[in-house]
């Protein structure tokens, strides 16, 4: 365990009843609440003092969403806790330069918002989403109001991120989860020539985060994540890699302080120093989501 308090930049929390989540009905994780104190009580061991919330996919439709009431949702979380310092909320960026004043809303009227995400991932369509002249505008957008971009996809999709992020050059972008690899399909090749290829790219990062959830989910071992995390510090190195611990989403195989020993275990053996762990825990994190820690 790092031996100084870490960041925690995806963050989860939702309840039903302030929120309608479709895809969450009948889930045996996801089907019930999870508040702020439900992750503080999660954390076990892990020595947290910074969290950043990631949106949940809260439903909406090509012409209205819940965008804003999820802020303020977790803006009344982060009063029972202020350690939960930033929030990433979702916006219709499809929408082009119609998600403007949406924007500007955010910005003017709630601070802890850093930037925007996108889980193009469960798209009906996710190349024609994620390349549409639309969205690519409203995803420039964001560098009007210094907010950063993170995509959401599944390792089949990764090419379309390699088109993608072409388009983006100026918006500071996170890659969620690694692109979650195949790493049960053992797919560390396509991985290795994914993120050597991403890494070209100076103004993306990588989320290192939820990595057992994409291997097999009851049976994985180190062995499995290793050579994984090994390659995501190859391409990206320890300045661009930023740990995430993805609650309550990471229960699905994991706990927080087990995914935390894991990594601990891989640094160590890739002879990663002290400063160097705290660049991916605690330092990038700080500085690319402005927490002023």
């Amino acid at each position: 365990m790092p031996n100084f308090p870490i960041i925690d930049t995806h963050l989860h929390i939702f309840d039903h009843s302030r929120l309608s989540y479709t895809g969450f009905k009948g889930h045996p994780i996801f089907g019930r609440d999870h508040h702020i104190e439900d992750y503080a009580a999660a954390l076990g061991r892990v020595d947290v003092d910074a969290m950043v919330f990631l949106e949940c996919y809260a439903d909406f439709t090509p012409t209205s969403g819940q965008y804003l009431e999820e802020i303020e949702f977790v803006e009344e979380e982060a009063q029972r806790d202020q350690r939960l310092k930033a929030i990433v909320p979702m916006a219709p960026l499809e929408w082009g330069s119609r998600v403007e004043p949406m924007l500007e809303e955010m910005a003017s009227k709630h601070p802890m918002v850093r930037g925007i995400r996108r889980i193009v991932e469960f798209d009906a369509d996710p190349r024609a989403l994620t390349l549409s002249r639309d969205f690519v505008e409203g995803v420039n957008l964001l560098e009007k109001f210094g907010y950063h971009f993170e995509i959401n996809v599944n390792h089949t999709q990764m090419d379309i991120v390699r088109e993608f992020v072409r388009r983006i050059p100026n918006v500071r972008l996170i890659l969620d989860h690694c692109g979650k690899p195949g790493i049960a399909e053992g797919a560390i090749a396509q991985y290795r020539d994914d993120v050597a290829e991403l890494a070209r790219h100076p103004n993306l990062w990588i989320k290192l985060s939820d990595l057992p959830v994409e291997a097999d989910k009851k049976t994985w071992t180190e062995a499995d994540l290793r050579p994984f995390i090994a390659a995501t510090l190859e391409s990206f190195g320890v300045e661009r890699t930023i740990y995430g611990g993805d609650y309550p989403v990471c229960l699905q195989a994991t706990t927080l302080p087990r995914w935390v020993d894991v990594l601990d275990k891989a640094f160590a053996d890739l002879g990663l120093s002290e400063a160097d762990t705290r660049k991916i825990y605690r330092d990038n994190a700080n500085s690319f989501y402005r927490l002023g820690l």
